[in-house]
């Protein structure tokens, strides 16, 4: 491995541009398989799991019962008798926690703010006309007034929504959802419009979040309807959108796919030993044989997607490409997202909380990196490189990473961007990854379909019953489904975040101190940054103790370098 050296500074020029040259012909962009996603059309063998990554994977997922068999025997199409039953298929791997509390109102809120999708929330602009609709509430007695006004909510910005209609601009989902099929008939995907409160605090309450309303299918459900079940009913529904929405949009999408271009513009463009390289590698360790692992058996026809999810397989790969399409790598920065939702102000939000905490820590590990390989701007501006990486990843026809700068002026500039796919590679795809079990895998709490059509159910001319709410649930054989496909992408960590041994090893069979025996001042920036994260956890480990729910999705620990599952 030779020494690390920006190109304006390596004398071994001609076999560094012979060695890219070779890359470029290896990784080849695919634009038409999803479009306008950008793919890799056949992954090297160099980027493959190793035979350890395959050995430790398969070991941590052996745990789990085949296809819920162990559960009470039952025809695998027919609907289960009651809510309780769903719990008799977790008898080898632990019942999630979520498990005993997912019906009440505070479960229910409080999975927007550090549930498994915590990225959908957005703070109501008081001159939005949707906030109309809360004129519709039968009434907010007892427990909202005297307390609560809704204008008055409104210009303090204390009112939320969690829109899936495909009306609001952060979620534009198809018009017209036809539904999947399985055996015995239909699926179906609701599109409700669900609105919060942050309910200030009281004595010995620091305040929460609450649901106050539920539009479905024109109608608006409140918590205090006389048939408790209409508004049970109306929360299952935005927790069958919300997993859709998950899965295709926030995880799939705006995690795995948006990142796929850069470790294909880094193999044509950045040199082995290209700093840039060396620090980004580890993060996209694995990320495109699990893309492509994830298009073969994940997204396939037959496939999870198809069989689980509540669209047709060319639905939901529609969620997936119209949440690329408005997705860019400035607005989806962290703190960028958080600001555009209005989410800075909310007093309690765990994802924002300990998203910054872990943000801050790498921007600092990345701006320490960076400004000592490049001390000025005319380093910068002399690394041909680095400009060629730049601006084929602004290319539409290349890397078509949008928002991307297809020249970079400054260090500043590179810091920013180089934190942001850091941040995405590691901890906000492991947050939304391995929230999925405790939140996902026990289908009451998230359903991915509906089994029998809202519209239909919501008959107001019908009471709602606890039969009519167990046939929209999943039968026994997808509910098993569910928790088989969700443990297999849960259970397994490759490595942690800020430690690269085990990456290193893998990449360039050196460790970091070998890599950069002539640079200890890089070896003390990693250290530090490792210093750091350890004090982040600590940190995080005292919020939890002052929270509700404890919230370990962005703890350092459980954070892994690279979407490597």
């Amino acid at each position: 491995m030779p020494k690390p050296l920006l190109p304006q500074n390596d004398p071994n020029s001609s076999q560094r541009n012979s060695a890219l040259g070779h890359q470029q012909t290896v990784y080849e962009y695919d634009h038409n398989s999803l479009p306008p996603v950008v793919l890799l059309k056949e992954v090297p063998a160099v980027e493959n799991f190793s035979a350890q990554y395959v050995s430790e994977r398969v070991l941590d997922t052996s745990e789990l019962l085949p296809n819920g068999l162990a559960a009470k025997a039952k025809s695998f199409l027919d609907p289960l008798d009651e809510l309780q039953d769903y719990e008799d298929f977790f008898t080898v791997v632990p019942l999630p926690d979520v498990a005993k509390v997912y019906q009440s109102n505070n479960s229910f809120a409080e999975q927007r703010l550090s549930g498994a999708n915590p990225l959908m929330i957005r703070v109501l602009a008081k001159d939005d006309p949707r906030a109309k609709i809360l004129e519709e509430i039968p009434s907010f007695k007892p427990d909202f007034e005297p307390l609560f006004n809704v204008p008055n909510e409104l210009e303090a910005g204390n009112i939320y929504i969690t829109d899936y209609t495909g009306n609001d601009s952060s979620y534009r989902g198809p018009s017209v959802v036809q539904g999947g099929s399985y055996e015995k008939g239909r699926k179906y995907l609701p599109k409700p419009l669900a609105f919060f409160w942050w309910k200030p605090s009281g004595l010995g309450d620091r305040g929460k979040l609450v649901p106050i309303a539920i539009q479905l299918n024109e109608r608006v459900y409140s918590p205090f309807e006389k048939n408790s079940l209409d508004w049970l009913f109306a929360k299952f529904c935005v927790q069958i959108a919300d997993a859709n929405h998950h899965e295709m949009s926030t995880h799939l999408c705006r995690t795995h796919f948006v990142m796929e271009p850069v470790p294909i513009a880094t193999a044509h463009q950045l040199a082995k030993n290209h700093p840039l390289s060396l620090l980004l590698k580890p993060h996209l360790l694995f990320m495109l044989t699990n893309n492509h692992l994830g298009q073969e058996r994940l997204i396939n026809p037959g496939g999870p997607v198809d069989k689980l999810l509540a669209g047709t397989l060319d639905e939901s790969m529609h969620l997936v490409k119209d949440a690329y399409e408005n997705w860019n790598i400035n607005d989806f920065s962290f703190p960028q997202d958080i600001q555009n939702r209005g989410m800075d102000k909310i007093p309690h939000y765990p994802y924002r909380d300990d998203g910054m905490l872990v943000w801050n820590a790498i921007n600092a590990f990345v701006s320490g990196y960076l400004r000592y390989f490049y001390p000025d701007r005319q380093a910068i501006a002399n690394d041909q490189e680095l400009q060629a990486w730049a601006a084929e990843l602004a290319d539409p026809n290349q890397g078509n990473l949008k928002g991307m700068p297809a020249h970079i002026d400054n260090v500043e500039e590179l810091i920013k961007l180089v934190t942001t796919i850091i941040f995405i590679c590691g901890p906000q795809h492991s947050a939304v990854n391995y929230a999925q079990y405790e939140y996902m895998a026990f289908a009451p709490n998230m359903p991915l379909s509906a089994y029998q059509n809202p519209a239909d159910l919501a008959d107001p001319s019908e009471s709602m019953t606890e039969d009519k709410i167990l046939g929209l649930l999943p039968p026994y054989k997808r509910a098993s489904d569910q928790l088989q496909t969700l443990f297999t992408l849960a259970a397994y960590r490759y490595d942690r975040l800020g430690y690269y041994q085990k990456a290193f090893k893998e990449i360039y069979h050196q460790s970091p101190e070998e890599v950069f025996a002539e640079n200890q001042s890089i070896l003390d920036i990693i250290r530090q940054f490792q210093q750091d994260l350890n004090m982040v956890e600590q940190e995080i480990d005292a919020n939890n103790k002052k929270r509700v729910v404890p919230y370990h999705y962005l703890k350092p620990s459980l954070i892994l370098n690279s979407i490597s599952i």
